[in-house]
């Protein structure tokens, strides 16, 4: 799967804010319930990884929830990636056996509109046991990452000044 995002706000700025800040952007995420860092450690290559913990939201009408395993909220979510790239893997993982176990991706931070904004790449890989779910888990992965990139944007929006008026003349 393949994803490319525009969002107005620098490269590095949001880079930094998706990579290693993204669990402070889980409270304005209106599917997420928490999301919480578990574990950040520089490995030998001089990657930062960040390990973190995810719960999701959902509503699950009462027919299909014998149908699916309580799992299916909480994700593992890894990134690595070397102090201030602009780019970073990723992997997620859910103890759920309705979903592929291995999915994995990469983003790269671009600069757009002449710096003032960012191009998200984004590559991700996963296995899935029918088209059916594979279509389905595509499409909440990019509303997912959708949704970090345009809370980052705004978190990192520059907040408005209040001028003084000047007196009447």
């Amino acid at each position: 799967m393949r994803l490319a995002l525009v969002v107005m706000a620098p490269p590095a700025a949001i880079a930094e804010a998706i990579c290693e800040r993204t669990c402070e952007l889980a409270g304005g995420l209106a599917h997420v319930q928490s999301a919480e860092l578990a574990s950040r450690h520089v490995d030998a290559d001089g990657r930062v990884v960040s390990v973190q913990r995810w719960r999701a939201k959902a509503s699950v009408p009462a027919l299909l929830r014998p149908h699916l395993e309580e799992s299916l909220l909480d994700w593992t979510l890894t990134f690595e990636r070397l102090p201030g790239a602009l780019d970073c893997r990723w992997h997620a993982q859910s103890a759920a056996r309705q979903l592929p176990h291995r999915c994995r991706g990469t983003m790269q931070f671009l600069p757009a509109i002449g710096g003032r904004a960012t191009r998200i790449d984004l590559r991700c890989e996963f296995a899935a046991a029918n088209e059916g779910l594979r279509t389905i888990f595509g499409r909440l992965l990019a509303e997912h990452w959708r949704s970090i990139a345009e809370a980052a944007a705004r978190r990192l929006a520059p907040v408005a000044v209040d001028r003084p008026s000047l007196p009447a003349a």
